[in-house]
């Protein structure tokens, strides 16, 4: 009796994991293309960083998703906030 109920536990675990497991991968990804739309209007309307800076920042947001999203963030927003301060 005691395998029988171990045994139903596993199967409905692994159902539970397979039908969460697309919509966390859903929710991840959508999180990420939030984060890397809202950089880029962060880059582009931010008016502490000059002419030439604000396109090389867009650029290499655009060009590089959320991994330049990452890098401008933490490097570019960063110090735009510290100096206001």
């Amino acid at each position: 009796m005691i395998k029988l109920i171990a045994f139903t536990l596993l199967i409905f675990g692994l159902l539970l994991f397979l039908l969460l497991l697309p919509l966390t991968i859903a929710a991840v990804t959508l999180g990420a293309f939030v984060f890397w739309i809202w950089m880029l209007i962060d880059a582009i309307r931010n008016d502490r960083i000059s002419g030439w800076a604000r396109v090389g920042w867009a650029a290499l947001i655009w060009l590089t998703h959320w991994v330049g999203a990452l890098f401008y963030f933490f490097l570019a927003r960063r110090n735009n906030r510290a100096a206001t301060a």
